[in-house]
C-alpha cells in the first residue's frame, strides 16, 4: 500500500493516472522522457499496465489487493484504524472524536496494564514507541477517561472500565 500512496504523491502522476482511468491519454503524448518516468512509477507500483498492443490500462482492483497486506502489517490494529499507522508508527492523531476515542482505547490497551501506576515519564515514555507528540497523546487520553491522573500529575492509572 505504501508503494501505491508514493507512486501517487505525486501530483502530475496523479494527473496522468487520472487520464489514464478515463482513457484520455493519446499513445503520441506517452512519449517524452517525463512522461516515461512517471509511467515507470505507475507501472512499477502496479497501478497502470500496458496492453500487449502497447495501451495503458489501470486496474482497479489493485487498491484492494493492497488492502490485506495492510492490515496484515499492522495486527492487533482494528481495521478503521489502519490508515492512521504506518511502519508501526502512528502517523496522524484522528481529528474526527470518534476515531480519535477509538485510536486512544487501542492505545491505552495495548500500551498500559490496568493494575499497574505510572509516572508521567513512563506514559511519555510508552506514547512515544508509537508517535512523537506524547503530551497531546496523554492529554486526549485524561480528557477521555481513558487515563486517571492524580492532582498533582505524579501518577497515572488507566481508568476502571
Amino acid at each position: 500500500m505504501d508503494q501505491l500512496l508514493a507512486a501517487l504523491a505525486d501530483p502530475e502522476r496523479q494527473k496522468l493516472y487520472a487520464r489514464i482511468v478515463l482513457d484520455q491519454l493519446p499513445p503520441r503524448e506517452q512519449d517524452s522522457a517525463l512522461m516515461r518516468k512517471h509511467l515507470g512509477r505507475l507501472v512499477a507500483a502496479g497501478l497502470v499496465e500496458r496492453t500487449a498492443d502497447g495501451s495503458l490500462r489501470a486496474d482497479p482492483a489493485v487498491f484492494r489487493r493492497a488492502r490485506p497486506v495492510a492490515e496484515e502489517a499492522h495486527p492487533g490494529v482494528p481495521r478503521r484504524l489502519v490508515g492512521f499507522f504506518a511502519q508501526g508508527r502512528l502517523t496522524a492523531i484522528p481529528v474526527r472524536p470518534a476515531v480519535r476515542r477509538e485510536l486512544l482505547t487501542h492505545l491505552t490497551g495495548t500500551l498500559f496494564e490496568t493494575e499497574r501506576s505510572y509516572s508521567e515519564r513512563e506514559v511519555n515514555e510508552a506514547f512515544r514507541t508509537v508517535h512523537d507528540d506524547t503530551s497531546a497523546l496523554r492529554r486526549y487520553c485524561v480528557e477521555n477517561g481513558l487515563l486517571v491522573r492524580e492532582r498533582d500529575g505524579s501518577v497515572y492509572r488507566v481508568a476502571a472500565a
